[in-house]
């Protein structure tokens, strides 16, 4: 058996052995379960940790992603659970960073948007979703943000088969200024919308695209309409840093879809 071969059966051996351990182990008790160098288990579990497979906690213990073990592996097609594993730690540490709510989101089939994992802000006023929510697309950041990197014939079907109402004072319904709005979302690469939701809230979104080039999700800020103001511009940048930083799987660099006319 060459090297390469032993190494993708020992990155088998360990995520069978993570997905079966009922607690967190520690890197000696790996390396000694297995009969490695303590180096070389450390490289592999490194691998698994950078790609979201496992996660590593404040003692030093590593354990299988729960999103891995509530939702399978993501081989059968799930790309969205190895999202949530990869774009997880980084959700954290933006929402530390910015002191505002962090929501990953996806475009349904029907147009919705649906919410995958959040990183609530510790703030006493804070934005919060359910993540059994479902939102229309037309009127959120992580929906207009989407449809941009759509072709335009696939773009206005799912807008036509939304109902559009207005959800507060502030919600653009006329089809005209939506298109404007998600056309300039395309350009930007990133969207914003302001209390069209609720009221005191702006959500920010940028794509996240899969291994295709397509936009899979985007990661969007919940901010405190009052706060955001001061820190527009940070937080675009910080969101578009974030999501340029995920895994090489994962990323907002491939280009937007030639609109069909």
């Amino acid at each position: 058996m060459n090297n390469s071969v032993r190494s993708a059966a020992r990155v088998l051996d360990l995520l069978e052995y993570f997905a079966a351990a009922s607690e967190s182990l520690a890197l000696t008790t790996v390396a000694t379960v297995f009969g490695m160098p303590k180096s070389s288990t450390l490289a592999l579990l490194r691998t698994l940790l950078v790609r979201g497979y496992v996660v590593r906690d404040e003692r030093g213990l590593y354990s299988l992603n729960d999103a891995f073990r509530s939702r399978g592996l993501g081989w059968g097609g799930d790309v969205f659970a190895r999202l949530v594993a990869m774009a997880k730690p980084a959700m954290d540490t933006l929402c530390a960073e910015l002191g505002e709510t962090i929501l990953l989101g996806m475009l349904a089939d029907d147009g919705s948007v649906r919410f995958l994992a959040k990183s609530v802000a510790q703030s006493v006023i804070r934005y919060d979703v359910e993540l059994n929510k479902v939102s229309p697309a037309y009127c959120t950041a992580i929906g207009r943000v989407l449809l941009s990197r759509l072709p335009r014939d696939r773009r206005d079907s799912i807008l036509a088969a939304q109902p559009r109402s207005k959800l507060t004072a502030n919600t653009v319904v006329d089809l005209d200024k939506i298109n404007a709005l998600i056309d300039q979302a395309g350009e930007e690469g990133y969207a914003i919308v302001t209390e069209e939701v609720s009221l005191d809230a702006i959500g920010v979104a940028v794509p996240i695209c899969g291994p295709d080039g397509a936009a899979v999700a985007a990661l969007d800020v919940g901010c405190v309409a009052s706060r955001f103001a001061g820190k527009r511009e940070d937080t675009i940048a910080a969101l578009k840093a974030c999501v340029a930083a995920l895994p090489t799987l994962f990323s907002s660099q491939s280009p937007v879809p030639v609109a069909a006319t």
